[in-house]
């Protein structure tokens, strides 16, 4: 008989905190990508845990890829805080 995780592995989907683990981010930075749409989810009868597509992962990796190269030799915007306390 299968495990979970093996089963998992055969569809392939992800658990949210996989999913965390591998962007080295948290879950709710996970769960924020899952409400934006960034990532697909699947709900199996009886599971309780979101289960994020493989595919739908490659996509939001390839996505940051090419958003940080774009921003690569282009100037940031700042924010300046000025305060006055001459008053």
């Amino acid at each position: 008989m299968l495990t979970t995780k093996q089963q998992r592995r055969e569809q392939k989907v992800l658990t949210v905190s996989e999913a965390a683990a591998i962007f080295g981010r948290s879950t709710s930075w996970v769960r924020d990508e899952i409400a934006g749409g960034r990532l697909k989810t699947l709900h199996p009868a009886g599971t309780r845990p979101l289960l994020i597509t493989e595919t739908s992962l490659q996509a939001l990796q390839r996505f940051i890829l090419e958003r940080t190269r774009a921003a690569e030799g282009k100037q940031l915007p700042s924010l300046r805080l000025v305060v006055d306390n001459t008053k």
